[in-house]
């Protein structure tokens, strides 16, 4: 009986860990972006979640801001999708406590990012 109440407690502390950590997604998140060309830049996505759905934008150098839409959370993964010069730009991405491993697909090609609470 003590066994099935602490593993039953355990359970139930693991269960709010984590919805903890997906929870925090709101706010800036930052990446480095390396197009392939020998260049790099700072990329910053900003998440507003609201239950299992989030918005936000993503901002490029130079003031180019794209917005997020379609923004689902279930469990700790995370898609969205990225509306770039009329395109839409699929994301789909694994939470963790510190970092979003982040997956993108464009023109073909499948790059992925880590992201980082932005300080």
């Amino acid at each position: 009986m003590k066994r099935t109440i602490f593993t039953t407690l355990l359970l139930a502390c693991s269960f709010a860990v984590c919805l903890a950590a997906i929870s925090s997604i709101t706010g800036n998140w930052t990446t480095t972006m390396r197009p392939g060309n020998g260049t790099e830049f700072a990329v910053t996505y900003t998440f507003k979640a609201e239950g299992d759905k989030f918005t936000g934008n993503v901002a490029f150098p130079n003031n180019n801001n794209f917005p997020i839409t379609d923004g689902v959370i279930k469990g700790d993964s995370i898609h969205f999708t990225v509306s770039l010069n009329g395109n839409g730009i699929p994301n789909y991405g694994k939470v963790y406590a510190d970092s979003i491993g982040l997956d993108i697909t464009m023109m073909g090609k499948k790059y992925h990012h880590t992201l980082v609470r932005a300080k």
